[in-house]
């Protein structure tokens, strides 16, 4: 490996046997003259893909403390999270909670209107960000507030669906299959570009990741029937996906379908899409 530039003490520019442009990190990795070949590449802890120069900016003007923080959400997100996470989170968390920390200091409060779905959705993403907040509070005295659990939590989830898997493409015929069939319920076209679908689709994009990992599993049963009864008319929306989705390979138990009832009636409030008639 070709060490090319200096980026901090501890991050450099380098270049792989395959004539690839790489990050890597390494404690005083950039104390050595550069350019040189780097034959101990046991100094080397980790080797990043796929950076721009915005992460280079990141790596040279985030606090290094911060940066570390991220560096050991990271490695317990590896640990605790059933996906291949992108390599490059360490930065984009950083960059995320460097900001928090600004906002806080010149008193601008973000309202986080998904703290109570990542609650139920996201609980591992969920307990990270809290674990993200404790170590903020320990390791720099800084006390972010509990609302900045929903930022981190989807700063992790954006790093899940940001990675290109085999089953991507399959999803995505899916997601579509499910759109168009809520789309013909309600007689109304949704507008696949939005915030709203947006948000709507990354949540059925992680249900079909978690039913791939892990058997069905049931709510509340009173709970379930309240929201049957609730919202009865995007009951057979989702009952309509629930026989796609199994025909394809993805059985659907009442918590999926619970969740799924939730989200679908968001998309429609959000969209002012009108219900179906049944």
């Amino acid at each position: 490996m070709k060490l090319l530039k200096k980026i901090n003490n501890n991050f450099a520019l380098a270049e792989d046997s395959k004539g690839e442009k790489v990050i890597v990190e390494g404690r005083g990795v950039g104390f050595q003259k550069m350019p040189c070949e780097l034959t101990d590449l046991s100094i080397i802890s980790r080797t990043y893909y796929g950076f721009n120069s915005e992460t280079i900016r990141l790596i040279q003007t985030v606090n290094p403390k911060i940066l570390q923080i991220a560096d050991q959400i990271y490695n317990e997100a590896v640990d605790q999270i059933p996906a291949e996470l992108n390599a490059n989170l360490p930065f984009t968390l950083a960059d995320h909670l460097e900001f928090c920390i600004e906002r806080m200091n010149k008193k601008i409060q973000l309202k986080m209107p998904l703290i109570y779905e990542l609650e139920s959705s996201y609980p591992l993403e969920k307990k990270l960000a809290e674990r993200t907040l404790q170590r903020v509070e320990e390791q720099l005295d800084i006390r972010l507030p509990e609302s900045e659990k929903a930022g981190i939590a989807l700063n992790l989830i954006n790093a899940e669906l940001s990675v290109k898997t085999s089953n991507t493409q399959q999803e995505e015929e899916l997601i579509d299959g499910c759109t168009r069939i809520i789309e013909a319920y309600l007689h109304h076209p949704i507008y696949r570009k939005s915030f709203n679908y947006t948000r709507f689709a990354t949540h059925l994009q992680y249900l079909l990741r978690r039913m791939n990992q892990q058997p069905p599993q049931n709510v509340s049963y009173s709970l379930y029937q309240t929201i049957k009864e609730r919202y009865a008319p995007i009951c057979e929306v989702v009952s309509a996906m629930a026989v796609y989705l199994e025909a394809s390979g993805y059985p659907i138990g009442e918590e999926e379908k619970f969740y799924l009832i939730l989200h679908v009636q968001r998309l429609c409030d959000r969209e002012r899409c009108a219900q179906p008639t049944v």
